[in-house]
């Protein structure tokens, strides 16, 4: 017997939920869940982590699917005598008569809604602002289709064979071959692309009952140079090589001269990684930090397609570690100065902490000790003349600026404040002043000759709960997120604009990199956002109460987001995925990257029954043109063409 999901008002509600977040009916969305008295769906039901991305439409096709079988069915059971009744009752689907064109009807009964039609528009329009073309007029909304305009694409009339149906239901599918034959097929209807799955054949997942698929719609973007160029979704597996997280020649020598305890990294006995981040200037260098005493930096030349038996290379690379370092050593944290010269990496081994400072060619330039490990954050100041680190102190929290070659350094000690409990972060505004948030907690602080000094004490409210600050040297506007879903924008003032981003917590954040050579307009400063549910979303700071200029939505929670050093490209990472989007032309992805199956994919932590995973990282090189994708043992580079 087949076994039939349960449904209730639950999923039902939770797969319209999902469809309007997915739709951008973000406020809709809002009203629907408060009447629905369930403040975050996505984590009160054990089934949602399981439901995919435009669950709904896809379910809804599959009913359209299998109408259309029983339809022709009924129509192989119909007798030689039947009723010419009988027969026409057959020509009609879910939505009316199967050989309709949706756009004439609509225009034929345009003049007979007029009344009716100015009555919504009127109301509709107090909601929300009207979209303007050049010459002044409303936009009107679009229509889902399938997702091809007629023209030279779509012939008005198409001769069928005698194997394929007359006719298709709503959804694009059709009686299944070995149908009786027929003349032509139904005209074509002239509509807009759909907005929900951008499939050609109004599928929002390609049907069961597909043969071969027809060839993805063409999408016009603004590429990065002038003009107009035409691409469809690219897939970058095939562009994909991988690093070699284990330094071959450090086990062959036998890294630190006491034994270490069982390594806690993946099957394949390779570090976690926890963070990896391309030099700023020079696209061919990446470094990487991680448990197992990694820290490398590797000489990486433009990814190429992976050759068969091989699932790793070997780049050109050197330790940023002492040889006597012990295995079980974990580099917590890196950081490159602005001009790619050198780098900071903070190590944590066995309950001793300390930063060492590189240069890119791998030569060992300082050392400086911390109290206590382990040190959770590394910032160069904008002038490379300040390295900030934080670390904990005694029950509390020690934010400490060192000043090398010189050797001195300042500290500053917020006492009490646990942050394995609250993690701080910070980010330089000046040369000589930063930010400081975590919890409840943002304020500025300032380094003279001799301390830290307390600067303004920005105002917050007992349930904020702050995780990230990033700072916008252009607009002078500093943002932080929070694990509940909120992006707060301040001013020098200290005036603070919120904005409801997320369902649930932001899980990651980044403002739009202007070149410097380029001025940016004076009403536009764009920040994104990514969330546990599932969506990506580019903001104007300069407006905070509008509406998001992009939404972007991913099949799981978005792990990472990371622009181009241009700010022409935007990828968003998930456990699973990678996707690409030109920035201002969202419709459908530049390109796309689905990772392999491998075992060093998963989370060491996890048991060998679940996915779950713990670190990810994204980022882009100098150029825009590699992007290093690391999660837990494994760390892929994927080349992007533009």
């Amino acid at each position: 017997m087949v076994a039939k999901e349960f449904l209730d008002s639950d999923r039902v509600n939770f797969l319209v939920w999902r469809f309007l977040l997915e739709g951008n009916y973000r406020e809709t969305a809002a009203k629907f869940q408060k009447e629905w008295h369930v403040k975050q769906p996505h984590r009160e039901f054990a089934f949602a982590r399981h439901v995919k991305s435009h669950a709904l439409v896809s379910v809804i096709n599959r009913g359209l699917q299998y109408h259309a079988l029983e339809r022709e069915h009924a129509r192989k059971l119909l007798p030689p005598n039947a009723s010419a009744e009988a027969a026409e009752a057959l020509k009609f689907g879910i939505f009316g008569p199967l050989d309709a064109n949706p756009q004439g009807r609509i225009e034929e009964e345009e003049e007979e809604d007029a009344e009716g039609e100015e009555v919504f528009e009127e109301e509709v329009s107090r909601k929300r602002p009207q979209q303007q073309l050049s010459n002044g007029s409303p936009v009107k909304r679009q229509r889902l289709s399938n997702g091809l305009e007629n023209g030279a694409e779509a012939p008005a009339s198409v001769s069928v064979p005698a194997s394929a149906p007359m006719t298709t239901s709503a959804a694009g599918t059709g009686a299944v071959a070995g149908t009786a034959p027929t003349a032509t097929a139904a005209p074509a209807p002239v509509t807009t692309p759909m907005e929900i799955d951008n499939q050609p054949d109004n599928h929002a997942y390609p049907s069961p009952l597909e043969g071969e698929q027809a060839p993805e719609p063409m999408v016009r973007t603004d590429g990065p140079e002038q003009g107009t160029q035409v691409d469809k979704v690219e897939e970058l597996a095939p562009e994909t090589t991988f690093i070699r997280l284990v330094d071959d020649q450090a086990e062959g020598q036998g890294r630190g001269n006491t034994p270490s305890p069982a390594s806690p990294s993946g099957p394949d006995n390779a570090p976690i990684l926890l963070q990896c981040e391309w030099n700023p200037r020079d696209p061919s260098i990446l470094a990487a930090a991680g448990t197992d005493a990694l820290a490398r930096v590797w000489t990486v030349a433009r990814a190429g397609p992976v050759e068969p038996g091989q699932d790793h290379v070997s780049p050109q690379g050197h330790s940023l570690l002492d040889r006597d370092v012990p295995r079980d050593t974990t580099v917590t944290a890196l950081s490159w100065t602005a001009d790619g010269a050198a780098i900071a990496v903070a190590t944590d081994s066995r309950n001793q902490a300390s930063i060492n400072v590189w240069s890119a060619e791998g030569a060992h330039l300082q050392s400086m000790e911390v109290s206590e490990p382990p040190i959770i954050k590394l910032s160069w100041n904008p002038n490379n003349t300040a390295l900030l680190a934080i670390s904990p102190d005694k029950g509390g929290a020690l934010v400490t600026v060192h000043y090398p070659p010189a050797g001195n350094s300042l500290s500053f000690l917020l006492p009490g404040h646990d942050i394995a409990a609250t993690p701080l972060d910070a980010v330089w505004t000046g040369d000589a002043e930063f930010l400081l948030c975590g919890g409840d907690l943002m304020m500025c602080l300032q380094c003279t000759d001799t301390t830290i000094i307390a600067g303004r004490k920005f105002e917050s409210k007992e349930d904020d709960s702050f995780t990230q600050v990033l700072f916008d040297g252009r607009s002078r506007l500093a943002a932080t997120s929070s694990d509940k879903g909120t992006l707060d924008l301040w001013d020098e003032n200290g005036q603070r604009r919120s904005i409801s981003a997320h369902q649930g917590a932001i899980t990651t954040m980044q403002w739009q990199p202007i070149p410097e050579d380029q001025i940016g307009a004076d009403d536009e400063r764009l920040i994104a956002t990514g969330g546990d549910d599932c969506a990506i979303l580019i903001w104007n700071a300069r407006m905070p109460e509008s509406k998001p200029k992009c939404f972007l939505t991913m099949d799981s929670p978005i792990m990472r987001l990371a622009f181009t050093p241009d700010g022409a490209f935007i990828a968003g990472a998930t456990s699973t995925q990678v996707l690409i989007w030109k920035v201002g032309s969202h419709a459908v992805p530049r390109a796309s990257w689905s990772r392999p199956v491998h075992p060093g994919w998963l989370s060491p932590k996890a048991n060998t029954e679940s996915d779950e995973e713990d670190e990810h990282c994204l980022c882009w090189d100098a150029d825009g043109q590699k992007l290093a994708y690391g999660s837990n043992s494994r760390l892929a580079i994927i080349n992007f063409r533009r």
